[in-house]
């Protein structure tokens, strides 16, 4: 048996459509023995050079995050072994499923027997639960600059560690220069840095998939106020937690 993971950089892909590198293992390794670079994700490029790949390597089992209902439908026609809702750094990942442990990587809410219920109680949920660590869409690094009303294109975003008051700027240039999938790959941005809650003015149903499935909070309508005004308010409980997105498909939010 190996193994292939779906990754993002060096992380296994928060959404098996945004990928863009493969990287296998040999059985028991936790080293990849070999990595190939996509042509671009899943999303553009389509699921092909991904089956082609795995065609290649005999009894290959995927690791991958989250993933569209037709591409779930696609790999099963495949007969491609899927292990999906996995997260982290991939030759973690790697270890913890040649040693049996795999359901720690497991995303937040996603271990088995508790997806939908997860699911069920995100929608339900009115308000945030206690977090410790904010990202806000701005149009600078700093609590003074205005937050970006938009997700995807957003100048950047600022991350507060509410527990110590620290700050950092998490640059959004790459998402921004894309044609599509802005709003997924700023999700990516955001994961990487530790996110557990988002507030921004708009974000669209991929990106809202993405943060959600990988158990962040995604807070809307967060506008007309420099990042420390959100950072207090949301300090003060003032913002709920959205249920659903506030922006259609393919805007350019």
């Amino acid at each position: 048996m190996s193994l292939c993971l779906a990754c993002y950089g060096d992380r296994v892909a928060v959404l098996l459509e945004t990928a863009t590198r493969l990287r296998f293992y040999a059985e028991g390794e936790t080293t990849p023995r070999r990595q190939l670079d996509l042509p671009g994700p899943a999303q553009l490029v389509g699921l092909a050079p991904l089956l082609v790949a795995l065609r290649l390597e005999d009894g290959c089992v995927l690791l991958c995050g989250g993933m569209a209902c037709c591409s779930q439908r696609a790999l099963s026609m495949a007969g491609v072994r899927v292990e999906s809702w996995i997260g982290g750094a991939a030759d973690e990942v790697a270890a913890a499923w040649w040693n049996g442990s795999v359901e720690r990587c497991r995303l937040p809410g996603c271990r088995r027997g508790w997806r939908r219920r997860c699911r069920e109680k995100q929608t339900r949920e009115a308000r945030i639960m206690p977090v410790n660590i904010i990202a806000i869409t701005s149009e600078g690094p700093e609590l003074t600059d205005m937050v970006d009303p938009r997700f995807g294109r957003a100048g950047g975003f600022v991350v507060v560690d509410l527990a110590t008051g620290s700050t950092k700027y998490v640059d959004n240039g790459g998402a921004q220069a894309l044609a599509q999938g802005a709003g997924i790959q700023a999700a990516e941005n955001v994961s990487a840095a530790g996110a557990q809650a988002v507030l921004s003015g708009f974000v669209g149903p991929k990106a809202f998939a993405a943060l959600t499935a990988v158990g962040i909070a995604v807070v809307q309508d967060v506008e007309n106020m420099t990042v420390g005004e959100a950072v207090e308010k949301y300090r003060r409980g003032e913002f709920a937690a959205a249920s659903a997105p506030n922006a259609q498909a393919g805007g350019r939010h």
